[in-house]
């Protein structure tokens, strides 16, 4: 999460919204307690540890695993906060109450098939602030990236173009975080097959392979030779235009739009 502005209220919400996303299960493992935004927000309605449950708990995890699909403004709301699920049901009260925070895309990012933005310095940055704030001694893992494409017949699957560029400018992002401290020592792709997805089913494809939901033939993609060119060389490659689109460019107040990973868009937007 990045502040939208860079006023104090803003750069607050985007800590809340680490802080309810990541934090509240990181903070107890690497540091033996719930984030304090949390314990102030929520007060006597958040569970509390014992000093003895603190040292049971504090350090028990190997490394840091993360899963990683959507980067997002965000900014302190206006009124209450709410928003509408992925689902179409408004969500407000509880949860969205104490972290108090609005979530913005910026319309000039890339759309996969589930409508999230394709944003790789999300990553990059995701990375940074974990390696700074927990300083994980197993290293950073990241267990799960990747993007859903439309893909009609197994032709347009073989040329998915938008993933390969989808990794390739991740995977150079995380490299960039990677010099910069961040101890990452592996990276998983979602996924190498596709598969069923959630209360989606089969209508969402993220593989690097094909599945034939009929026959059960697979059919390898442009992405999963571009893997496979990557593990074989250990050298990453993409054109120079690719790469300097994947960095930070900041949002203009032109450019926002609702962040899908909370709010789809209505007809209207």
């Amino acid at each position: 999460r990045e502040a939208l502005t860079d006023s104090a209220e803003d750069a607050a919400a985007a800590q809340r919204a680490l802080d309810w996303s990541l934090g509240w299960f990181a903070d107890p493992i690497w540091k033996g307690d719930y984030p304090e935004s949390m314990k102030k927000k929520c007060g006597a309605r958040l569970p509390s540890f014992t000093d003895e449950e603190k040292a049971m708990i504090k350090g028990t995890s190997e490394f840091f695993g993360l899963n990683h699909y959507a980067t997002a403004y965000a900014k302190q709301p206006r009124g209450k906060a709410k928003s509408v699920s992925m689902w179409g049901d408004e969500q407000s009260g509880g949860y969205f109450d104490d972290q108090e925070v609005e979530l913005i895309d910026d319309c000039r990012w890339k759309r996969t098939d589930m409508d999230w933005g394709v944003v790789p310095w999300g990553l990059r940055k995701m990375c940074e602030y974990i390696q700074t704030t927990y300083k994980p001694m197993g290293g950073i893992l990241v267990t799960e990236n990747g993007c859903a494409v439309k893909e009609d017949d197994v032709d347009s699957a073989k040329n998915d173009i938008f993933r390969v560029e989808f990794y390739q400018t991740y995977i150079a992002q995380l490299h960039g975080a990677i010099q910069n401290g961040a101890d990452v020592r592996a990276y998983f792709a979602w996924s190498l097959m596709d598969n069923f997805e959630w209360a989606l089913g089969y209508s969402k494809r993220f593989g690097i392979v094909r599945v034939d939901y009929e026959t059960q033939e697979r059919t390898a993609k442009a992405s999963a030779k571009m893997f496979g060119e990557l593990c074989k060389t250990n050298v990453l490659r993409l054109p120079q235009a690719l790469w300097e689109s994947s960095n930070y460019v900041k949002i203009t107040p032109s450019t926002h739009r609702k962040s899908t990973k909370d709010a789809p868009p209505t007809s209207e937007e």
